[in-house]
């Protein structure tokens, strides 16, 4: 583990802003970030969300989203509001909606292209089931 500066925004207030050293933590899904440095942002939570923990017990906290920009990139990403004691972390989601990947050797992150699917494989019509039942 180790850790990286970030800085995150309101998304309707970008202008409200902070700086943060988060540790990465690629087994969490979500970013954790302190609760009072979001409240102070004026971020407020969307819904509450549970989660599991490493050694297996489940907690609730609120969720909302920030604008969290690393090394250049920026992307609006879910956090989950950290409560008191708690680490402030940098996790999975936000680093695939960044295209970051982890280096745990060199301890630093790397930039990579999002992926997609192929776009000539993209259909969005509904689709249709055929079924035949028998001869």
């Amino acid at each position: 583990m180790f850790e990286v500066q970030i800085r995150i925004a309101n998304l309707e207030k970008p202008e409200r802003s902070a700086d943060l050293s988060l540790v990465v933590d690629t087994g969490a899904t979500l970013s954790w970030i302190p609760r009072e440095t979001l409240e102070s942002l004026e971020i407020e939570p969307l819904s509450r969300l549970p989660f599991s923990l490493a050694d297996g017990r489940s907690i609730e906290r609120d969720v909302g989203g920030v604008l969290l920009s690393i090394d250049g990139r920026r992307a609006p990403v879910p956090v989950a509001f950290g409560e008191a004691g708690e680490n402030a972390l940098l996790g999975a989601t936000a680093l695939e909606s960044l295209g970051l990947i982890v280096d745990p050797v060199a301890k630093k992150l790397i930039q990579r292209n999002l992926l997609a699917l192929r776009v000539d494989l993209l259909d969005l019509r509904p689709a249709r089931i055929l079924l035949t039942i028998g001869e």
